[in-house]
């Protein structure tokens, strides 16, 4: 081979050499110069991570500025999942013993923390990997100091402090406040594909019931962020401090509750309860378990005070809670199981079944109203024509309906003033004073001849006119778990006998039975307390039915000068009285309280100052239980004040005690002691630090005169 082929073949190669070089070179400058930036852009964008940072809820306050919920810093065990992966299987089952073994010291036998529960929590797809994940909370001090100084020994275990719930009065306004609780894997599907400012992670707590969830999206805090960048196995090897964003509490909640009249409706509720409980009824001792109340601003339809007995202290269940906590929540022992509390409860007769503490029976307990109802009945049959406010019928204690083919006996409705021989004549304005059920028993049946006898009348038309005080209907509130009741018609009946007996019956089967039992409040009739207490605000300022509203105003947390959100007060509808009616009907819930002649409410009311602050109202005795299974009678008690010709009134406030007996004797009293306070200034003598410990909370008001038996 010549010595000039082998150069040729070397340059040849060195031509190529150089090519691919060149080539190299060129495709390292495109990528570098050209494109660098972006390939940067993407490397960063696939190591980094984002961790949301938790913010504080907003802080729940009312009317006047109290804090109701507040935000705790809690001192929290949690394991650096990063740090805990790198340990040998060994050594993470020696941490894993000696955290359990020391944070069992003081906890109950029956709860311990064990070590799998503990492997569970660092398994639970809620947490982040890139934060600690939380075993333990509300450690003591000396209890940090200990994991600090023996740091050694607890390799990834970190102790941090975090914000929880903080209710300083207690069980006060728990209902009306609600609880917040882990969101569940559903919720959180649905919350994060609608994204917005205020991300969720699935270890985030939720507002589940009161206003902690109907204004969740305003007490959530904005969360902050950090972005990291991680390596290929995913370990941190930076903060992107550029990125970092500052969490934000959420907003203030001013309630429209004032937190005394708050105090003294709840107390005035229990120890009303509390007196009747174990008291000779007619089928036996009076249960008196549990109750409601609601106070309601005429003026605007503002709620002023919410109470549902029994409750229960929300902080409670702060962070989670026990199997034994949440057993008492439904009344029962703390002793037992979860896994079939369900079937616990609907073995027991329902009749005999605990009340549960969850329950807010202000918003969804039903009742029959009894004889509370009757300022409904009145307005109907004012307007239907059926009487005039000077009507005047006899009340000898019981009413024959016309046209009936039963026997005597059958055909005959007894009221309460039977045993006595009637109260004898009565107009629109005694019958509500002295609540004539005789009068309202053919109010009932006259509405329903108009229509069945007459055709001057449709079927319905006495529960068109009730269903304008808003029966049978929602009323609005800006609280989660209202119920609706019932209004019950010819339709309803219908229905309600095809559920019994598997197909529909005429309508005609409504007869005038159960219009004269619909008049009275009794029947299939059932509202709510705060349906209640919201009619008769509609009568008490003229004709006005306002959507409740628990909220006076929103701001930004410790802003209290910039509103965001403020309270307006929404008509429902108005309703059509006429001057003399209006008049005759009001002085008749005025006689209630007052020292006349059969006064249902006189023996509850006396001595109260009338002259300083009129009060108004009417008792209501519901009967419970069905035919065959009565039951001990639901207490009521609806009334208004000041009932003044030049005074607005600005509180309307309806009781209900189960089973505690007559109106008059039990929630009457109740109603008596708010209104008493209110009169003579009482509020300000609350003592709101005596509310900080709910076992030192003493009634200040003055002691109300033993009551007398009403309807």
């Amino acid at each position: 081979m010549s010595s000039d082929n082998s150069r040729h073949r070397l340059g040849l190669v060195a031509i190529t050499a150089l090519s691919l070089f060149g080539a190299l070179f060129a495709r390292l400058w495109f990528l570098q110069i050209v494109e660098g930036e972006t390939l940067e852009q993407q490397v960063n964008s696939n190591a980094q991570r984002v961790v949301v940072v938790p913010a504080p809820r907003g802080r729940i306050l009312d009317r006047n500025g109290v804090v109701l919920v507040d935000n705790r810093q809690s001192i929290v065990v949690a394991i650096d999942t990063q740090v805990f992966g790198d340990l040998k299987k060994d050594e993470q089952a020696r941490v894993l013993e000696r955290l359990s073994t020391y944070l069992n010291r003081g906890r109950p036998p029956n709860e311990p923390l064990t070590v799998q529960a503990i492997r569970n929590r660092l398994n639970d797809g809620r947490f982040s990997r890139f934060r600690p994940v939380p075993v333990a909370e509300d450690l003591m001090v000396d209890q940090e100091i200990y994991f600090r100084e023996q740091a050694d020994r607890f390799p990834s275990v970190v102790v941090e402090r975090q914000s929880l719930r903080q209710y300083p009065y207690g069980s006060l306004a728990a209902h009306l406040l609600g609880y917040v609780g882990s969101i569940s894997e559903a919720e959180y599907a649905g919350l994060k594909a609608l994204g917005g400012s205020k991300p969720y992670v699935q270890s985030d707590e939720i507002g589940r019931s009161g206003v902690e969830s109907s204004y969740e999206k305003y007490l959530r805090g904005t969360p902050g962020k950090r972005v990291y960048e991680v390596d290929r196995t995913n370990r941190v090897v930076r903060e992107i401090g550029s990125q970092r964003r500052t969490p934000k509490q959420g907003d203030d909640l001013y309630l429209a509750i004032d937190v005394r009249v708050q105090a003294e409706t709840e107390i005035s509720l229990r120890q009303g309860l509390e007196q009747r409980r174990g008291v000779k009824g007619d089928l036996g001792n009076y249960p008196a378990e549990s109750g409601a109340a609601a106070v309601v601003d005429p003026a605007n339809g503002q709620v002023m005070a919410m109470a549902s007995y029994p409750t229960y202290d929300p902080s409670t269940l702060v962070g989670g809670f026990s199997c034994s906590v949440w057993r008492d929540l439904q009344g029962l022992p703390a002793q037992g199981s979860c896994d079939t509390l369900g079937n616990e409860i609907a073995a027991i007769p329902a009749a005999d079944r605990p009340p549960s503490k969850l329950v807010n029976r202000a918003i969804a307990g039903l009742y029959p109203p009894g004889s509370t109802f009757k300022l409904a009945t009145a307005y109907a049959s004012l307007n239907l024509g059926l009487i005039t406010p000077e009507t005047t019928l006899y009340d000898p204690g019981y009413f024959v309906i016309p046209g009936c083919k039963g026997s005597a006996q059958s055909c005959r409705v007894s009221s309460p003033s039977s045993d006595t021989g009637g109260i004898g004549n009565v107009n629109l304005n005694s019958a509500i004073t002295q609540s004539s059920d005789t009068y309202f028993y053919k109010l009932g049946n006259d509405s329903w001849a108009l229509y069945k006898q007459q055709r001057k009348a449709g079927p319905t038309a006495l529960q068109d006119e009730i269903a304008k005080f808003g029966i049978g209907k929602k009323t609005g509130i800006d609280v989660a778990g209202e119920k609706a009741g019932r209004l019950p018609d010819p339709a309803w009946l219908k229905n309600f006998d095809k559920e019994l007996n598997g197909k529909a019956t005429e309508a005609g089967n409504w007869q005038s039975g159960a219009s004269i039992n619909l008049a009275i409040g009794q029947g299939d009739v059932l509202v709510t307390p705060l349906q209640m207490a919201n009619a008769y605000a509609a009568f008490a300022n003229g004709g006005t039915l306002y959507q409740p509203g628990v909220i006076d105003h929103i701001t930004p947390f410790n802003e209290p000068g910039s509103i965001t959100k403020a309270f307006a007060p929404k008509v429902i509808r108005k309703l059509d009285f006429q001057p003399d009616a209006y008049a005759a009907m009001k002085d008749g819930f005025e006689g209630v309280t007052q020292n006349r002649v059969g006064a249902t409410g006189k023996a509850a009311f006396a001595d109260f100052p009338q002259d300083v602050w009129p009060a108004a109202g009417k008792t209501g005795t519901a009967q419970s239980g069905t035919k065959t299974n009565r039951r001990e009678d639901h207490s009521w008690f609806v009334g208004f004040g000041p009932a003044s010709d030049t005074a607005p009134a600005r509180y309307s406030a309806a009781v209900i005690m189960e089973h505690s007996g007559a109106g008059g004797s039990a929630s009457a009293p109740a109603v008596r002691r708010i209104f008493q306070t209110i009169a003579t200034n009482g509020l300000g003598a609350v003592d709101l630090r005596a509310l900080l410990d709910p076992n030192s909370v003493v009634f200040t008001s003055t002691t109300t005169p033993a009551a007398g038996a009403g309807n």
